[in-house]
């Protein structure tokens, strides 16, 4: 269930939340750089929370949450478990403001501290037991809601058999290449952008995504042709 704007912000941190610290491998907002086409008022508002204005965190929800949670779904395949990730990434957001850099793309950011709260996630010992029972039913009903369609990638990839293809190979991809694919090819972030949110190299985002570029061809049954590169 989502909370409301106000709720999110003003209730105390989860245990889980408020054990995040410091010596994790935080999001950066390293050198600015171009920002994700049409998130202008996503970077402006993330600022101005950035510098304490409390009253720009209903902008920075709504426009930010749609994007949030249509990358968590896909990266998850779980609609629940993509809304229940989303309300954690925003109030660790609200935790981590300070820390955002001005001129900085607010987008990749936020991506990076919901990354991390997919990742906690997953390393829960209930979660690991039941990934075997999760891949085994890859493939299955699709999630119960689509992601927004004004995330980038969807057009690219017509028709909903294609479409279903396309999350069931996804599943079983590594998460390392799914998470590189799906920032590329349908957030729309550049190669830069996408190894800011991974923590990695410019070229390691590029084989990740490279390599899941090759399953997916496969399970369409496109052939050897070559592939374009990611930007």
């Amino acid at each position: 269930m989502w909370v409301g704007v106000s709720d999110s912000v003003a209730r105390p941190a989860p245990t889980s939340f408020m054990a995040y610290s410091t010596s994790k491998a935080k999001p950066r907002s390293a050198a600015p750089v171009a920002p994700v086409e049409g998130t202008a008022h996503l970077d402006a508002a993330m600022e101005r929370y950035a510098r304490g204005e409390g009253a720009a965190f209903q902008e920075l929800y709504r426009r930010g949450a749609p994007r949030l949670r249509g990358f968590l779904l896909r990266l998850t395949g779980d609609a629940a478990l993509a809304d229940d990730l989303a309300q954690e990434a925003f109030l660790r957001v609200h935790r981590a403001r300070g820390s955002f850099e001005p001129g900085a793309a607010a987008l990749p950011w936020i991506f990076a501290i919901a990354r991390n709260a997919f990742l906690d996630h997953a390393r829960h010992p209930h979660v690991r037991r039941a990934a075997g029972d999760s891949h085994a039913g890859a493939g299955g009903a699709p999630p119960e809601r689509e992601a927004p369609p004004d995330t980038k990638g969807d057009e690219a990839l017509l028709g909903s058999e294609m479409l279903a293809i396309v999350r069931a190979t996804l599943a079983r991809l590594p998460v390392l290449q799914r998470e590189a694919f799906i920032l590329l090819r349908f957030e729309g972030l550049s190669v830069n952008e996408a190894a800011q949110v991974l923590g990695t190299t410019e070229g390691a985002v590029k084989i990740r995504a490279f390599r899941a570029y090759e399953a997916l061809r496969a399970a369409l049954g496109q052939g050897d042709p070559k592939p374009g590169h990611p930007r």
